[in-house]
């Protein structure tokens, strides 16, 4: 310990501070990419990021601010998980200049990840990215230090990803004035979060926390279970429902609700929030996450293997893939009637404009649970995130023909051809599912 405060002590010189930086920078890549909890926010965050290399190479930069806020709230998830890693372990206080390391690389992730963001809104020449990246900030900088608050906050980390799908149309309201004082909002919760990093010691409910996201991938909802309607809906998708618990029947109770919800206030207000397109999403990522808590429990595989109903590993596997389409039609069923609905008091839901609701919901959820079970690590889930976005583009994009009621046919014609790839991808992954992994 000596050693290290006189070789900080000299640090006036530049060479100094290299070696300082160096040590703060110690074990980075292992901290971040190799640990499952941190590696699977990071994961999307790089490939978000690499994502921006072909949309600029094709002149897409319509695409460039969500791409953007994905990765400024992957890093402050990944953030959010070293934080509450640093309080849940005793260890951490033996091991020395560990926690002054992490906060210190904490730090450099939000900084690094904020600038490569502004550099690339200022190569696109958009405004508009840069408002949507500060929104990003301040989202993902608010759920880092509500997390250094109350460390069962972390439960909600995939609200994050979701809000991404308003800042679009939250971005289009704020004026030069309120860019201002969001920029101040933003430097504010940055500091605090430090202040409150710097002085957070053990705490049990961290602990808690960091157990549960180990075991059962971060969702925990222990009295959802008591209503009965969900129970019914949960018998009904087991067992692709086991890894994710009952969050996955709330979700299909009430994405619709929400999305209803949305469409009415738009319609009173004449305010234009594209309602389906945010329950297609909302779907698709439901889809991944099936996947993405099975991987994350790999440990209960066996206990799911012991459950009486299944004639060996093939049963498992045959029903599990049973439960996947079951969950397929579900999706796509909520989002015919939903749109049904909505198209009674909106006239700009059309037949054709439904059709491409009913269809985009159908191809994109095939083809996440096709990949995702193709999947073994949670690095190659978080490729599916590309899946998201170019589904998300070709939705959005050919929505603006569709409502123009020129070509319709060609994207139908299009839109029939991803349900056709998708029903092949959902077989391919039926058949990699657990293919070679010891049961």
């Amino acid at each position: 310990m000596k050693s290290a405060n006189t070789d900080v002590a000299v640090g006036s010189d530049g060479v100094t501070g290299l070696t300082l930086l160096k040590r703060r920078l110690s074990g980075v890549t292992r901290f971040w990419f190799f640990d499952l909890g941190s590696a699977s926010f990071m994961g999307v965050a790089v490939l978000a990021l690499l994502m921006t290399l072909p949309s600029l190479a094709f002149n897409k930069p319509q695409i460039i601010p969500l791409l953007l806020g994905l990765t400024q709230v992957s890093v402050s998830a990944a953030v959010a998980w070293q934080l509450n890693r640093l309080a849940a372990t005793e260890w951490s206080i033996l091991i020395p200049e560990y926690r002054q390391n992490i906060l210190f690389q904490s730090a450099f992730m939000l900084l690094a990840s904020f600038a490569i963001g502004m550099m690339l809104s200022l190569i696109v020449g958009n405004e508009g990215a840069f408002v949507h990246l500060l929104l990003a900030t301040g989202l993902g900088l608010l759920f880092v230090y509500m997390c250094q608050i109350k460390p069962g906050v972390y439960y909600l980390s995939i609200l994050l990803y979701l809000c991404l799908l308003f800042m679009e149309s939250i971005a289009l309201y704020l004026s030069q004035v309120m860019i201002a004082i969001l920029l101040a909002i933003n430097l504010g919760l940055a500091w605090a979060s430090w202040q409150k990093s710097s002085r957070s010691h053990w705490h049990p409910d961290a602990r808690t926390v960091y157990l549960n996201a180990l075991e059962m991938g971060g969702i925990w909802i222990p009295a959802a279970k008591s209503y009965r309607l969900i129970c019914k809906l949960e018998a009904f998708l087991h067992p692709v429902n086991f890894f994710m618990g009952p969050l996955l029947a709330m979700l299909i109770l009430v994405m619709p609700l929400i999305t209803l919800g949305i469409a009415i206030f738009s319609q009173l207000l004449g305010v234009q929030i594209p309602a389906l397109f945010l329950l297609v999403q909302f779907s698709c990522v439901a889809c991944t996450m099936v996947h993405w808590s099975r991987i994350q429990r790999w440990r209960a595989v066996e206990t799911l293997f012991m459950l009486p109903g299944f004639s060996g590993k093939q049963g498992m596997i045959d029903a599990f893939n049973r439960a996947q389409f079951k969950l397929l039609i579900l999706f796509t069923l909520i989002m015919g009637l939903t749109a049904a609905v909505i198209s009674l008091f909106n006239p700009a839901i059309t037949l054709a404009i439904w059709s491409h609701f009913v269809l985009s919901s159908l191809f994109g959820c095939g083809f996440l649970l096709g990949a995702g079970s193709a999947c073994k690590s949670a690095l190659h889930l978080s490729t599916t995130m590309l899946i998201i976005i170019a589904h998300s583009a070709w939705v959005s994009s050919s929505l603006r023909i569709i409502s123009e009621e020129t070509s319709v046919w060609p994207w139908l014609a299009g839109d029939l051809a991803l349900v056709t790839l998708s029903s092949v991808t959902l077989w391919w992954g039926s058949k990699k599912l657990w293919d070679g992994d010891l049961v």
